[in-house]
């Protein structure tokens, strides 16, 4: 019985909208009210010469411009005397581990102008590369690379000389 009252408020609930003038899909009664177009509607006589709106301009992109030639900056730090120190320090530390063959090592001091250090890296073929470097703000980075030891390649199956020469991981 709730159900047939439900039923029965709602369908009479839309009559009543629809009665009443107050369909939303209906067209209004007292007609659409619509600014009238500057153009001319084309006639059947000659439609194509109706002139079309046209879209808005659309921005020009900025032309580029001439490169300038390169000038210096105005203060070059390098160049003159004018040098502010570093704060100075001193490291060390090393790694040895014998399973995988990791051997390396890096100390380095600085007296806050210069840098001296020296790191040591085991090669793959057995040999110690050591790099010796000073490092200081008007000279930059100098490095001198040698080599401790002999390289050495082991031997693979049959005697023969194994193609992997690389760390073990």
């Amino acid at each position: 019985m709730l159900r047939f009252v439900c039923v029965l408020v709602c369908v009479t609930h839309a009559f009543a909208d629809i009665g009443a003038g107050r369909n939303q899909y209906l067209p209004p009664e007292k007609g659409y009210n619509y600014d009238k177009p500057n153009l001319p509607f084309p006639s059947g006589q000659n439609p194509t010469q109706v002139p079309f709106p046209r879209p808005p301009p659309q921005p020009q992109p900025p032309r580029p411009q001439a490169p300038r030639p390169y000038q210096p900056p105005a203060e070059d730090h390098h160049h003159h005397e004018h040098h502010e120190p570093g704060m100075p320090f001193e490291f060390a530390y090393s790694v040895n581990d014998a399973p995988t063959q990791n051997d390396y090592s890096h100390k380095a001091v600085s007296d806050g102008d210069v840098t001296r250090g020296e790191y040591r890296v085991a090669m793959p073929d057995g040999r110690v590369q050591v790099v010796r470097y000073t490092a200081d703000w008007r000279n930059g980075y100098n490095a001198e690379v040698t080599y401790e030891g002999t390289p050495t390649y082991p031997s693979g199956p049959y005697g023969q000389a194994s193609s992997d020469q690389g760390y073990r991981y």
